[in-house]
């Protein structure tokens, strides 16, 4: 709207009021001067009120107020004051010209603060000298630590000040305020053209804030159905929660979205998904105790948490932003258990509403049934790799139980028919050196039987145990004597002199240490001594341990020993053969026997494996 288009711009010229010729001579920007009659900034303001009306935007509305207002009221220095949501602080704008006021943009100060707090909370007008404010300076409101309105337009030398509510109906969403350097510079006039323009402010705002309300909710709506899609589209549960947390921040323009999931073994809530303003908020892998924080306090109380400033909120945490005002924390819960938190913050108090509540509690839903069917596919997955890996193993199994077989009875069939073809050319010696061949040969034929029975067995939990008293160094003579050792190694005993007596099965025990005993030879294929000792081991159990000076065992490949046709894959063990059957069957045996079993080895230094059974005493009565 330019000069000439004025009401009253085709009249004489009138004379300036005595308040605007007092500012002329030290004017210090545009000269501010109202039309000349009331009845004419009346109609200003009516061509000004269309234009704030067909505003599309808060910032379009003030843009209004900062290039037409000049010609409404006489002023220096003229600002809006706008509660937030909750009506628990407002915010400072100036609306004069940028550069000319000096008066601070941006700045928050708690509802009830200063002249505009006064005005806010009776709903009425105010005018005064700002020297002549009552009210507390800025330091001594809670909240407050800004320089308030009044306080820079006194010392800026402003001699009157009007502020006006920004009302309509029975709502107040703030407060429109002129100052001027002459000392009575509004009168009746002045207040009823400035009542006039706040309610058409705020009628505008208001609507504003309806219609950009609604259009967060459609925003929000959307958002939920477009997660929906999203999460029935992945089942990578990191790869689905990172674009969960992106999207969730960048439609509601929160200042940071993050997701924990929770692990309760460790009493621990652990960061896997996280968008925000920076990059670093926390560290890859962070976790948090149970007992600390927002987020800790919503999975212990199994609550939504909604902190509207978080500096007065004594379950805050002070290791995350320092910009944060605002926090809320709602659980994601799987068939009724919480198993993760969606987390939001944001730089401004009061920041979210019920109704941001409400769509999270939804998107949250939706997350617990991802996380249910992601952790689902998971777990198929791994039991498919085990499936996998069990059918090559009982492959393997197969190939190596066919190749043992076959290996014994060609060496027993090749010594048998020797002695068919020749009986009679055949002297002691080599009498004596094919039956050992065939003895020999068919007792590791009955050991592979029993080893592949027992199996069987076990799987079908028809395994018989029969418990006694077994003489443990009896026990270990009478599987030296039945182990194969060749004339590289050399194999001895040690007893524990507090060492007696051991309640299990025999057949059984036995089979263990042979199992055992037999892998130390054969996993020492340079020789070497291999020793069996006995000893203490607590008031209730003795230890059994098999020492070799064999090839070892890499570290990460002992985890799987103990496991049905698992063997060490090395290149030095490629050539020896076995069932991977026997530690296994090691295990399940001590497991009946109610002892453990585990090994200690150093490749290139051999190994020690060792396993635990109960003591018994030569006059303890066994079933």
């Amino acid at each position: 709207m330019t000069d000439q288009n004025k009401p009253g711009s085709d009249d004489p010229p009138v004379a300036e009021d005595a308040a605007a010729r007092e500012l002329a001579p030290g004017d210090k920007g545009p000269s501010i001067v109202p039309p000349d009659s009331f009845t004419g900034r009346v109609s200003t303001l009516h061509e000004i009120a269309l234009q704030i009306d067909a505003a599309r935007s808060n910032d379009e509305i003030l843009r209004v107020l900062r290039n037409e207002i000049r010609w409404i009221l006489q002023h220096r220095v003229c600002f809006a004051c706008l509660l937030n949501t909750f009506h628990s602080e407002y915010t400072v704008i100036a609306l004069s010209p940028q550069g000319e006021s000096g008066l601070k943009d941006g700045t928050r100060h708690p509802a009830g603060a200063g002249v505009s707090g006064t005005v806010i909370m009776n709903q009425s007008p105010l005018c005064l000298d700002p020297a002549e404010f009552a009210g507390e300076p800025a330091g001594a409101q809670e909240g407050a630590a800004e320089q308030l309105p009044e306080e820079f337009l006194k010392s800026a030398g402003m001699r009157s000040l009007l502020v006006v509510p920004l009302r309509t109906g029975d709502e107040t969403i703030g407060t429109l305020g002129f100052a001027s350097e002459a000392e009575g510079a509004f009168g009746e006039h002045e207040i009823v053209l400035a009542q006039l323009l706040a309610t058409q402010v705020a009628i505008a705002l208001l609507h504003n804030a309806v219609f950009e309300d609604a259009q967060r909710r459609i925003a929000q709506i959307e958002l939920v159905n477009e997660l929906a899609e999203d999460l029935t589209s992945t089942l990578e549960l990191d790869q689905l929660l990172s674009a969960a947390a992106e999207t969730i921040r960048k439609t509601c323009s929160f200042f940071d979205v993050s997701i924990f999931l929770v692990d309760r073994p460790r009493q621990e809530a652990y960061l896997v998904a996280h968008s925000g303003t920076h990059a670093d908020f926390l560290p890859a892998g962070y976790r948090q105790k149970f007992s600390e924080g927002i987020v800790g306090w919503s999975i212990t109380h199994d609550e939504r948490v909604m902190s509207g400033d978080v500096k007065e909120d004594s379950r805050y945490s002070a290791n995350f932003y320092t910009e944060t005002r605002s926090e809320m924390s709602i659980p994601i819960r799987v068939e009724h258990e919480i198993v993760g938190v969606l987390n939001v913050e944001d730089e401004r108090r009061h920041a979210f509403d019920e109704t941001d509540a409400i769509v999270l509690e939804t998107l949250c839903d939706q997350l617990g049934s991802a996380i249910k069917n992601a952790q689902l596919y998971d777990r198929l997955k791994r039991t498919n790799a085990k499936l996998t890996e069990f059918d090559r193993m009982k492959s393997d199994f197969l190939g190596i139980v066919s190749h043992d077989f076959r290996s014994p009875l060609a060496s027993i069939v090749l010594a048998a028919s020797a002695l068919l073809k020749r009986p009679d050319a055949v002297d002691g010696r080599r009498l004596r050196e094919y039956l050992t061949v065939i003895v020999d040969q068919a007792n590791r034929l009955i050991r592979l039987a029993e080893d592949t029975l027992s199996m069987t067995k076990m799987e079908a939990g028809q395994l018989n145990y029969f418990f006694n008293m077994v003489n443990i160094e009896r026990l270990i003579k009478d599987t030296i004597s039945m182990v194969t050792v060749s004339g590289r190694h050399t194999v001895t005993y040690e007893l524990d002199p507090r060492v007696g007596f051991v309640r299990g099965d025999p057949t059984k025990l036995r089979q263990v240490l042979q199992n055992l005993l037999s892998n130390a030879v054969k996993y020492s294929p340079a020789g070497g001594k291999v020793t069996i000792r006995a000893a203490h081991h607590s008031s209730e159990q003795l230890v059994v341990a098999v020492t070799d000076e064999g090839i070892g065992i890499p570290a990460d490949q002992i985890g799987k020993l103990f496991q049905k046709f698992s063997r060490v894959d090395t290149p030095q063990s490629k050539e020896i053969k076995g069932s991977g059957l026997g530690l296994w069957i090691c295990r399940e045996i001590v497991k009946a026997h109610g002892g453990q079993i585990w090994v200690e080895s150093q490749v290139g230094k051999g190994s020690t494996f060792a396993f635990t059974v109960k003591k018994a005493h030569p006059d303890t009565t066994l079933e």
